[in-house]
Order: C-alpha cells, then sequence, then structure tokens
C-alpha cells in the first residue's frame, strides 16, 4: 500500500525526524526519572540493566512516532512496514550467521595479524543476557526507523539507489556524536547502512537486516570484545590493541578498520547480486 504522498518527501520526513526526536526527549526524561542517579553512573555489567532501559524507552519513542506519520500522515497499515513473518526464519538465520562469520573473521584476522592479543575471558551470564536485550533493541530501533519508515519513505518516489544512498547518509549522521569518530568510521557507517538497507530495496521486509544489525553488534562488543562504534560494553573475550592503526579500528572498535571497509564492500556486492539473480 502507498502513502499518502500530499507533503513532498523532503519536507515530510524532517518533520518526521522533528517528531521522533520530540518523542525521544520525553521518553528519556522519564527513563532518567525510572532509572536512579547512582544506577546511571556505574560502569562494566552493572551499568547494563540502566542502558537497556534507557534504550527500550527510546524503542518506545520510535514506535510511538513512527505510528503517528503511519496512521494520520501517511495512511498506512504500520505493518506495512515490513514486519511479515511469514517465511522470514531463512532470513533471520542467515542475518545472525553472517554477523556472527563477519566477526569471527575480523578477530581471527587481526589476532594472526598480531594487530590484537586475547588477555583473558570473563564470561558473566547477567552480562550476557543483557548484551542481548540491549543489542535486540537497538536492532529494532536502527532498522525500523532507517529501513522500515525512511528508506521505505524514500523509495516511494526516489530511484532505489538514490533512496538506499538517502537512508544510509541519515543511519551515518544518527551516529554522528559517537566517541572516536573519524574518516574511516563515517564511511564504514555508511557502507553499514548499504549493506543493512539492500535487502530492504528488494523485499521490503526488515526481519534480515534486524538481525544482521543484532548479530553484527552483539558479536562485536559482547563476545570478541571490540568496541561498538566507539563504545565499550561488556564483552566476554577481553582484548587489547597492540596500537592504533587503520587495520585494527583503534579506539572506534572493528567498525572504524580499513578491513572492515573490505568485508562490508564484499557482503554488499554479494547480497546485491544474489537479489538481483533472484528477481530477474
Amino acid at each position: 500500500m502507498k502513502p499518502n504522498n500530499n507533503f513532498p518527501i523532503s519536507l515530510k520526513l524532517c518533520l518526521f525526524l522533528i517528531t521522533w526526536f520530540g518523542f525521544l526527549i520525553v521518553f528519556e526524561i522519564i527513563s532518567q526519572i525510572w532509572i536512579p542517579q547512582s544506577t546511571q553512573e556505574i560502569e562494566g555489567v552493572a551499568s547494563l540493566p540502566a542502558k537497556t532501559i534507557s534504550r527500550f524507552m527510546q524503542l518506545l519513542g520510535t514506535l510511538g512516532s513512527i505510528w503517528v506519520f503511519t496512521k494520520y500522515v501517511d495512511k498506512i497499515p504500520f505493518s506495512s512496514l515490513g514486519f511479515h513473518l511469514k517465511n522470514r526464519g531463512k532470513d533471520i538465520i542467515f542475518g545472525i550467521v553472517l554477523g556472527f562469520a563477519i566477526m569471527a573473521i575480523a578477530y581471527y584476522s587481526l589476532l594472526s595479524l598480531n594487530q590484537i592479543s586475547l588477555n583473558s575471558y570473563v564470561v558473566n551470564t547477567k552480562g550476557i543476557i543483557y548484551s542481548i536485550i540491549f543489542f535486540i533493541i537497538i536492532s529494532l530501533i536502527e532498522e525500523i526507523l532507517c529501513r522500515g519508515y525512511i528508506l521505505n519513505q524514500l523509495l516511494q518516489t526516489s530511484n532505489k539507489y538514490v533512496a538506499l544512498v538517502i537512508s544510509s547518509i541519515i543511519f551515518t549522521a544518527l551516529h554522528s556524536l559517537n566517541p572516536n569518530m573519524g574518516t574511516i568510521p563515517v564511511l564504514n557507517l555508511f557502507l553499514a547502512g548499504i549493506l543493512l538497507g539492500i535487502t530492504y530495496i528488494y523485499t521490503k521486509n526488515l526481519w534480515f537486516p534486524i538481525a544482521l544489525h543484532f548479530s553484527w553488534n552483539f558479536f562485536q562488543g559482547s563476545i570478541f570484545g571490540f568496541e561498538v562504534s566507539g563504545q565499550k560494553l561488556y564483552s566476554v573475550i577481553q582484548q587489547t590493541r597492540a596500537e592504533d592503526n587503520l587495520l585494527n579500528g583503534g579506539s572506534f572498535g572493528f567498525e572504524g578498520s580499513l578491513l572492515a571497509t573490505f568485508m562490508i564492500l564484499i557482503c554488499i556486492f554479494l547480497i546485491n547480486w544474489y537479489y538481483k539473480k533472484r528477481t530477474s
């Protein structure tokens, strides 16, 4: 079902992003009231419950703002953004496996090149469970927002590749305040937006990008010990870098590395080739 296109798409997206930001502020205030101040100031595994609650409130704000626009502006069903689960089990499994494979290859490649070293293992059940919930919420927020709504809207009025590029620029901009940002991290975040959106332009379904996004973040940060977009969280594997450079990504983590650039480009090429062949 096509949305109501009475609004120019640029104006609609600007209004939507302002509305979304307003919803986030309201729900963030609620989360700050809900979470005790003493909990907000701690670090490590103990900080994960507070971070998870905060992200959950951001998810509610995201869903609320999108619901308002789909119902009252676009006049389309919320489910039309790409939530249909029928026959999507393989997409979910493939997304999880691909995210794990990328991070495993990255970790062992950098380990073999002496770019990183293994210090220890820290297995914390609470940390793993909260990390899973935390990264599921993150993937839902960013995929429903950037692919489910923004890319979906752009596809109604733009060439699919133009729409993909614009949505990826917005996705990158949303991470612009992350710590340790630089040129390669910006490039890789943009390419990650292309990778996460490439299947959506063919399938209009969110479950593969949600699964890949979750798997990428979870295995990157909580298992293999890389920073996630510049942010350090609990991890089973405790690793250190020999030095910060473009091969290991430095303090931004794997996503700031040229190795990530190379691997993302390969995945984009292969996934686009597969879907073009499948639909031709």
